[in-house]
């Protein structure tokens, strides 16, 4: 099997640097969206709190989720080899062995092992139903766009057997496919707690949403007048100040 060959990228400031496939999958800016939102919703939670992210592919959402100063230490669960490969690479590169932990392997596997449980799941999970649009022949890039491996569904209803009740579930998810998120939550024990959409800029619709969700809640969490809308971009192209903030650490 040949070698993958890599890029080397700069992400988010100039000390942080990320190795990904030149061909595979690669990295956009759902990643950085859902790093920030993570940050931003679960800044109270301390070095003492779990967290765990499913799908890490190269590392980009724990990695640029540390460099925010997010504290909790995170394991991360990849279960293509490939890619695997590369998460590691990238957290050893990045000097953050002591902060996240890399596992190869399915994530029902996974779940059903390890008895640890978590204060936080947050995942980037693949977008598209496993019959719907072009499969590519690419592995690294079906996986990661179709739901061949699992779904967003699947990944609600295992998640509560490792996060603790009253944990929070992240996702970042496009919203054409909302109603689908807010059905499998529903089915599986969780609550909207807060949802963030996102848009191009002010004159486009809203393209995908991050939301986070609690287990085990059985009141209302969330009003509709608490929802969010920010855009990426303002109309001159130009990065928005929240576009700004989601990419850069430096916003000046």
């Amino acid at each position: 099997m040949p070698e993958t060959e890599l890029t080397l990228n700069k992400i988010y400031n100039k000390s942080t640097e990320l190795y990904q496939s030149k061909n595979g999958y690669r990295f956009n800016s759902d990643s950085m969206i859902l790093s920030w939102f993570v940050n931003r919703i679960c800044s109270g939670l301390s070095s003492e709190n779990t967290a765990l992210e499913i799908g890490a592919g190269s590392g980009i959402v724990s990695i640029v989720l540390k460099r925010r100063g997010f504290l909790p230490k995170i394991d991360c669960v990849e279960i293509q080899e490939s890619l695997y490969e590369i998460l590691e690479k990238n957290i050893e590169s990045n000097s953050l062995s002591g902060e996240i932990s890399p596992f190869c392997a399915d994530f029902a596997g996974f779940a059903k092992t390890k008895r640890k449980k978590y204060d936080l799941v947050f995942v980037n999970p693949p977008y598209f139903a496993k019959e719907s649009g072009h499969l590519s022949a690419d592995s690294e890039k079906a996986l990661a766009k179709h739901e061949v491996a699992g779904s967003l569904a699947d990944f609600f209803e295992i998640s509560g057997n490792i996060l603790r009740k009253g944990g929070k579930f992240i996702v970042i998810f496009p919203a054409s496919r909302l109603q689908f998120a807010l059905f499998s939550a529903a089915k599986s024990g969780y609550t909207l707690k807060n949802i963030t959409f996102f848009r191009e800029n002010a004159e486009t619709k809203p393209a995908t949403f991050a939301a986070s969700f609690v287990l085990g809640s059985e009141t209302a969490l969330f009003s509709l007048s608490d929802a969010e809308i920010f855009e990426l971009r303002d109309m001159n192209g130009e990065y928005s100040e929240t576009g700004m903030e989601i990419m850069y650490e430096n916003r000046s």
